[in-house]
């Protein structure tokens, strides 16, 4: 894996991180006592065909995000891109034959 996909997944690995903590905070410092609905994976996620027209740098930064977001920013980097390098190729095929569904469907079964 080149020295510049290494820099975009630690920089998505590190944005998520950012924003999972951040979340965090806000949440902790709400005066409302009623919680707020669950937000669905789905609803959020990049479906296969939007994927797949994806250009290939940018599809493992994707990924990367994806599955630091499944592990709610509680990852290291080399374990992101140990999954992203694991689950890639599994999921070019998995899109190429179910472009309806989405890219987090794949991910989720594999965790």
């Amino acid at each position: 894996m080149s020295a510049k996909l290494h820099i975009l997944i630690l920089t998505a690995l590190l944005s998520s991180s950012g924003l999972a903590i951040a979340s965090n905070d806000s949440s902790k410092s709400s005066t409302s006592p009623a919680k707020s609905p669950a937000k669905s994976p789905a609803k959020y996620s990049i479906s296969c065909n939007d994927y797949l027209v994806l250009k290939e740098t940018d599809k493992p930064v994707i990924i990367g995000y994806e599955i630091s977001k499944h592990k709610n920013g509680k990852v290291s980097a080399a374990e992101i891109i140990a999954d992203v390098e694991k689950i890639g190729p599994e999921l070019d095929a998995y899109c190429k034959v179910n472009k309806d569904k989405t890219m987090w469907q794949k991910i989720k079964s594999v965790f």
